[in-house]
């Protein structure tokens, strides 16, 4: 059986090079991080409050609790609600609660954070060459998607993976 198609590596070096590619990773990580920021910087959001107004446009048919946006992003509870109510006072996220549980909120993108975000989403195809990249993004997603579910599955644990990004012009919920 070839190293790929089970969930142990098939020799030591096998995990060497999963080791290896999640320091790739962890690295490519605070690159990418870096590089939004530069974009989103002028538009005063950080990669975080970003990444906030991305979930909430994703999800808009189903609103993300405060406590699921907060692991997506990678935040602690406290970070998180500095960064929604900023945004909220912005206008371009929306709370609710959870009629069942009072201490339970969701958010929404406003129609203004909509808008923000199609202000924003233009200047990454100016500021990134997509057109150097080995591979499209949508099939590099794809497969981190698919290794993480993999890796997960062998681990007992569920990846904290999201959708993939489209600003085209969804479902009003």
């Amino acid at each position: 059986m070839e190293s790929m198609a089970c969930s142990e590596p098939d020799s030591p070096q096998d995990a060497v090079e999963l080791i290896s590619m999640a320091i790739e990773m962890a690295s490519c990580e605070k690159t990418m991080r870096a590089a939004i920021a530069q974009v989103v910087a002028p538009f005063n959001l950080s990669e975080n409050a970003f990444f906030i107004l991305v979930l909430c446009h994703q999800n808009l048919r189903k609103s993300l609790s405060q406590s699921k946006l907060a692991k997506m992003v990678g935040l602690s509870p406290a970070q998180l609600s500095y960064l929604v109510e900023q945004l909220r006072q912005e206008g371009w996220i929306h709370p609710q609660r959870d009629p069942n549980d009072r201490r339970r909120q969701y958010w929404t993108l406003t129609d203004d954070g909509m808008v923000r975000l199609e202000q924003i989403m233009p200047h990454f195809r100016d500021a990134w060459q997509f057109d150097q990249l080995p591979v499209d993004p949508q099939t590099l997603v794809a497969g981190l998607r698919k290794l993480v579910a993999i890796l997960g599955a062998s681990l007992n644990c569920r990846p904290v993976a999201s959708q993939p990004v489209s600003l085209s012009k969804p479902h009003a919920a």
